[in-house]
C-alpha cells in the first residue's frame, strides 16, 4: 500500500526497453501511487498532465529525444502541474549540454546508469528540497580536461535542431512548432551566425560534434 499523498512518477523516453526496467525499479520501491511509461507520445503524455494537473508528479526525462527538445517539456510540464518534479535521466556526457540542461532547473539529475541505491539518494534529497546530481553526472561536471564550452543555442532553437536533423522543410518544420516559416528561417540564419557556418548541413555537423542532436 503507498502513503496517502503519493506522487504520481512519470517515464518520458524513446527507448522502450529502459522506459520499462525503469518503470519496475519504480514500482519495486514502492513509494509511487503509479507509475506510467510514455515513449515518444507527446501529445498523449500532455493530455495525462492535464487530467491529473492538481496530483504530484514526478516526470522522469530523458535529454536525447529524436523528434523533441526535453528542454521545451520541462517548462510545459510545470506550466500544466505547478507540482510537478523534473528529473533528467540521460546518457548525456557532455559537460557544456549537462551546464545547460541545469540552467532549467531540473530538480535531479541521474544517469542512464545508475543503480537502484542512487535513484533512492536522489529521491531522499529531491525530499528535502535539494538538487540531486548523481556522481556520475557531478563527476563529468568537475572534469576540467572535457570542453566546456557553453551551449550557443536557446531550447526553441534546439527544438528546431531536432527537426532539421531529420530532414523537415521549412515548410514541415513550421507546422510541427506551430510557428510561421518565417520565423522558422530567421531562427535558422540566426543559428548559422551562432555557430559561425554558412548551410544547414554545417550547421548539423556542428550540432552533432556538440552532442546536440
Amino acid at each position: 500500500m503507498h502513503p496517502i499523498g503519493s506522487p504520481i512518477a512519470v517515464i518520458y523516453d524513446d527507448h522502450l526497453l529502459f522506459a520499462e526496467s525503469f518503470s519496475a525499479v519504480l514500482e519495486r520501491l514502492t513509494l509511487f501511487k503509479s507509475v506510467h511509461v510514455f515513449v515518444g507520445d507527446e501529445q498523449a503524455y500532455l493530455r495525462f498532465l492535464v487530467k491529473n494537473f492538481d496530483e504530484p508528479v514526478y516526470l522522469f526525462l530523458d535529454y536525447y529525444l529524436p523528434q523533441k527538445n526535453a528542454l521545451t517539456l520541462i517548462n510545459e510540464t510545470r506550466r500544466i502541474n505547478k507540482k510537478a518534479r523534473v528529473i533528467i535521466v540521460s546518457s548525456v556526457s557532455t559537460p557544456s549540454i549537462i551546464n545547460h540542461i541545469l540552467t532549467y532547473d531540473p530538480d535531479g539529475f541521474l544517469s542512464k546508469s545508475s543503480g537502484v541505491d542512487i535513484v533512492v539518494d536522489c529521491l531522499r534529497t529531491m525530499s528535502e528540497g535539494q538538487l540531486y546530481i548523481c556522481p556520475v553526472i557531478r563527476e563529468i561536471i568537475n572534469t576540467k580536461s572535457l570542453p566546456t564550452d557553453t551551449v550557443p543555442f536557446t531550447a526553441r532553437e534546439l527544438e528546431m535542431l531536432h527537426y532539421f536533423a531529420q530532414g523537415l522543410s521549412i515548410i514541415d518544420t513550421a507546422t510541427r512548432a506551430h510557428l510561421s516559416k518565417h520565423t522558422i528561417v530567421a531562427h535558422r540564419r540566426k543559428m548559422m551566425t551562432k555557430a559561425q557556418v554558412n548551410s544547414i548541413t554545417e550547421l548539423l555537423a556542428y550540432a552533432r560534434s556538440k552532442e546536440l542532436i
